[in-house]
């Protein structure tokens, strides 16, 4: 057997399983160096745009080149081209980040300050949301495959972005732009769900869990498509206005401790 029919075709090979030793071991460790480049990177360029602006170049390039890498493997080995191409579009909630990516590149202002806000906030769960729960990667292909790996990647580059943003300060976090941080995902996920009428297709796990956490709550309501639909708009949606009510207090703690540290300083000296 050659290296493409075991390693693309995965031909003879069981699929590692959710949760299984194989899946474990490969997302934490990948996140793991991924995650310590980011702070590594995050320190050193911390008062270096330029750098700071080639690492998110990189970045973005590379989790586009992904997602290129999928398709043409996937329509080398289909006879049906326009059906591979739309049930594999990047319509999913971890597949945002090939599009935000990119798009701080090209911005400025208000609009890339939103689009960082959006990266800090969802990337690191899509790190470790979309790795470590991805039954549906998982339960279909060996740990060490091309789409098993693809996914792997995709997921890490989001939270490497993630925590690499938060280290340079680059998101903003101002109140005034938390509307248009819920409308960049409110306005995607409408977006997806078009689609997924339009093509019958699972886009955003709108029509099934297919393996994910979903699943439990598309069990929940009894396979009702509507209200399990709408749970996906509250989670996701609402998951960004938790990690708001969450930060602001966070943040103003930290700042309190270290000016009453300032203070027990001054008084000493």
């Amino acid at each position: 057997m050659n290296f493409y029919d075991w390693f693309f075709k995965e031909v003879g090979r069981e699929p590692a399983g959710l949760f299984s030793f194989d899946h474990l071991f490969s997302v934490t460790l990948t996140l793991a160096l991924f995650l310590g480049l980011a702070v590594l990177l995050g320190k050193l360029f911390k008062e270096d745009n330029k750098k700071q602006n080639i690492v998110i170049i990189v970045s973005a390039a590379a989790i586009v080149l992904l997602q290129i890498f999928k398709i043409t493997y996937l329509l080398i080995g289909t006879d049906n081209v326009a059906d591979t191409l739309i049930g594999n579009a990047p319509l999913y909630f971890c597949d945002i980040m090939i599009y935000i990516i990119p798009v701080t590149v090209f911005v400025r202002g208000r609009v890339r300050d939103c689009c960082f806000d959006f990266i800090a906030i969802c990337g690191l769960l899509m790190g470790f949301m979309g790795n470590y729960f991805a039954g549906n990667i998982y339960g279909s292909h060996a740990a060490f495959s091309f789409l098993a790996i693809n996914s792997l990647l995709n997921h890490t580059i989001s939270a490497f972005v993630a925590l690499f943003v938060f280290m340079c300060g680059l998101n903003k976090m101002e109140k005034r732009n938390i509307p248009f941080v819920v409308g960049i995902l409110f306005t995607y996920m409408t977006i997806a769900l078009i689609m997924a009428y339009a093509f019958q297709k699972n886009f955003m796990f709108y029509f099934s869990g297919d393996g994910t956490p979903f699943t439990i709550f598309y069990d929940l309501v009894q396979g009702n498509k509507i209200i399990y639909q709408i749970i996906i708009y509250i989670l996701q949606c609402g998951y960004i206005g938790l990690f708001y009510l969450a930060y602001y207090p966070i943040v103003k703690a930290i700042n309190n401790r270290k000016a009453k540290k300032q203070e027990v300083s001054q008084e000493v000296e």
